[in-house]
């Protein structure tokens, strides 16, 4: 009976449940994560409106009503739908300070970036959903936002893993989370479920298309990097249960697929974002791209000789927008069948899972054997 209070001792911290849970407000598309046990956690994003942040704290102060605070909070980017319900959620926690990280430097200058616009074209002070406190002239973000200098470690010294060298998103300076023992992979923007479906930040062709490019290999990246038991938890959209990670990656792939050709071959942008509604219906949010793509329309279209005039035509007499490695020459090829993406994203990590998995999976096996071995 020792052997087996012995293994049961050993299985505990990977028995011990980790909870996920999935925070949004109906005024805001953004998700914020609290991933937690019944000893301590973290929180992944902090949204946009106060009102965000102000739900966010309310609901880890539900988890942890003995006072517990966030181990830490990071920011898979720094857009400010991301970043603003900070404000609220230290005033609701009733703390000036947590440990708040992103993964470079460059997230900090994208921030700042971001917070300027907003000032001019949402002023803080007059806003509806904006609180004046989350005004940059209010709230110092770069005196509580920090770049990650050291490994992030939780739950019994569980590493958790910060993926960000891979070619940018709907974010110029994107990061991804992945906590290998619950196969949970926090996208950002880079990955989203049933919400909005975005463009990149670049307007200017042929840095837009470059931009879309990479990320459709990126995309396809995943499917080597990460098994398909991976779950996908995105900055926007439904959580986890509806969509498959073969069905989102696939989904997230085709939206960029189409945009792409559509937008390099119309003049029209309401015609492409008919098109677009109707192809990807369940997306609630594609509205959000009508102006990115506004921007690039009929400039794209231009760039490949088509002649725009007042919106028109509506097809450029099917021209092809230029070669992208990850997307296949011909329009019935399989996406499976693409070239090779770009290299995988942390080869260790799906190798270190899969000892992990083995490890305890030989572990559980001689349990069962020795619980047998008593009964019998």
């Amino acid at each position: 009976m020792m052997i087996v209070h012995l293994f049961f001792i050993l299985l505990i911290p990977y028995v011990y449940m980790i909870n996920i849970i999935q925070v949004s407000v109906s005024i805001d598309s953004s998700n914020s994560w609290i991933v937690q046990n019944e000893n301590e956690g973290f929180i992944i994003d902090c949204g946009c409106y106060w009102e965000h942040g102000l739900v966010l704290g309310q609901k880890w102060r539900e988890k942890f009503s003995n006072g517990t605070l966030p181990s830490f909070i990071f920011l898979t980017h720094t857009h400010p739908d991301n970043i603003l319900g900070l404000v609220s959620l230290l005033n609701e926690l009733n703390v000036t300070q947590l440990p708040v990280y992103v993964s470079n430097s460059g997230a900090l200058n994208e921030m700042n970036y971001w917070l300027e616009i907003w000032r001019r074209i949402n002023p803080f002070e007059t806003s509806i959903l904006l609180d004046q406190r989350q005004s940059p002239d209010q709230f110092l973000y770069n005196d509580h936002i920090k770049v990650l200098d050291r490994p992030l470690t939780i739950f019994n010294n569980e590493q958790i893993h910060i993926i960000s060298n891979f070619p940018t998103a709907e974010s110029i300076h994107s990061s991804m989370i992945y906590i290998p023992s619950i196969k949970a992979l926090f996208t950002g923007d880079l990955v989203v479920v049933r919400s909005h479906l975005f463009v990149s930040p670049s307007d200017t062709y042929p840095d837009s298309d470059n931009h879309v490019c990479n990320w459709i290999g990126i995309l396809q990246s995943l499917s080597c990097t990460f098994s398909e038991s991976t779950i996908i938890y995105p900055a926007h959209g439904d959580g986890p249960s509806t969509m498959s990670f073969i069905d989102t990656i696939d989904t997230n792939i085709r939206w960029l697929t189409y945009m792409r050709a559509l937008v390099f071959n119309s003049c029209n942008t309401t015609f492409v974002m008919r098109i677009l509604e109707d192809v990807f219906r369940n997306y609630s949010n594609i509205e959000q791209s009508r102006a990115s793509l506004a921007n690039r329309i009929p400039q794209s279209a231009m760039a490949m000789g088509c002649k725009c005039s007042q919106n028109s035509p509506n097809t450029c007499g099917g021209l092809q927008p230029p070669t992208c490695q990850f997307i296949p020459k011909n329009k019935t090829q399989s996406l499976e069948s693409i070239a090779m993406p770009i290299g995988c994203i942390h080869k260790k990590l799906f190798s270190s899972c899969l000892r992990l998995e083995i490890k305890y999976s030989i572990l559980f096996i001689i349990l069962l054997i020795n619980i047998t071995f008593n009964i019998f």
